[in-house]
């Protein structure tokens, strides 16, 4: 096979013109616009050459942009309900080994406690359908204060002490039960529609905000290549330049006014929020409820044990004593 020359210069020339053209395409433009940018913004450019954009517009603009900062701040925070040990961050250090028979004898509770459907499944290991510890502050606080651990001493005079902890590790349990069920929601209904808002709504008026500034940027630098001409033969192919630029940013601009109108149209803030709203009162309702509940028992309680105590030490003062 022999090496064809006029073929090879005819592919080394075609390779050249695709670069060429790709160079003044893409990449001069974009070098021209990066420059003009950074001389705008250090303020080199008067006023004056710069394009106006249309007062509907930026006001569009702003109410686009003043969303997605709302959205992105907020997410960096209720993200962290979906890590179940946000309020117990020690629970790594906790053995979860020494409450395991705590866990068995608490199935059944956890089973009536009143949460939404999605705690309950969060309690239980997917894979193997065995009981999962939740790593939650007052998942661990009812665990440490389960009234089993004072039973298996056989004292009587502690009775009051083992109902009152029985009673506020029960409780407790259906809390930390209700504050999964919240997170749970706040998961699906809240941070779930504000990121997919962010990625397939917002960012359409992102897109289109970028292609504007090109836009404009592309119609400024025809405008000062028109005015520094100084060869009238090339100015009539920069005013062409010029008109076509021009005809492009109003276009463009024009797009962009449809686009955000339909991102503010379709983005629902306030519904969005009614739900974090609503899960979180539930949450909390519950747990002022199962709270101020217990008050009342424990003052009885209390005043049981007082009573208890006051009989025991009668009787050693009596001289009553068991040999």
């Amino acid at each position: 096979m022999s090496f064809n020359f006029a073929n090879f210069t005819k592919d080394l020339k075609t390779l050249g013109d695709k670069f060429s053209n790709e160079f003044n395409n893409e990449i001069l433009p974009l070098a021209q616009r990066t420059s003009r940018m950074v001389q705008e913004r250090i303020g080199k450019v008067n006023a004056d050459d710069i394009s106006q954009l249309p007062s509907e517009y930026t006001e569009l603009a702003n109410k686009c942009n003043n969303i997605e900062s709302l959205y992105k701040n907020v997410l960096k925070i209720t993200t962290n309900y979906e890590n179940e040990s946000y309020d117990y961050p020690t629970n790594l250090q906790e053995s979860f080994t020494d409450f395991g028979k705590n866990f068995t004898n608490r199935v059944t509770n956890l089973s009536k406690a009143t949460t939404p459907a999605e705690a309950q499944a969060a309690l239980i290991n997917p894979v193997t359908g065995e009981f999962k510890p939740p790593k939650t502050l007052y998942h661990a606080l009812a665990r440490a204060t389960d009234g089993s651990i004072l039973t298996s001493s056989g004292d009587q005079d502690q009775e009051p002490l083992v109902q009152a902890l029985d009673m506020y590790s029960t409780n407790l349990n259906k809390i930390a039960n209700a504050r999964l069920g919240q997170d749970q929601l706040i998961k699906a209904k809240f941070n779930k529609p504000l990121t997919t808002s962010l990625r397939q709504l917002i960012s359409q008026s992102n897109n289109i905000q970028k292609k504007v500034e090109q836009r404009r940027i592309d119609y400024d630098l025809s405008r000062l290549n028109l005015t520094n001409c100084s060869n009238p033969s090339k100015e009539p192919q920069l005013r062409v330049l010029m008109e076509n630029a021009e005809d492009e940013f109003a276009n463009t601009v024009e797009d962009a006014i449809n686009i955000m109108q339909n991102v503010l149209a379709n983005a629902k803030p306030l519904e969005e929020f009614l739900e974090l709203i609503k899960a979180q009162l539930a949450y909390h309702k519950l747990a002022t409820e199962l709270l101020g509940g217990m008050v009342g028992d424990f003052e009885g309680l209390v005043e049981e044990n007082s009573k208890n105590s006051a009989g025991n030490t009668s009787s050693r003062e009596s001289g009553d004593f068991d040999i």
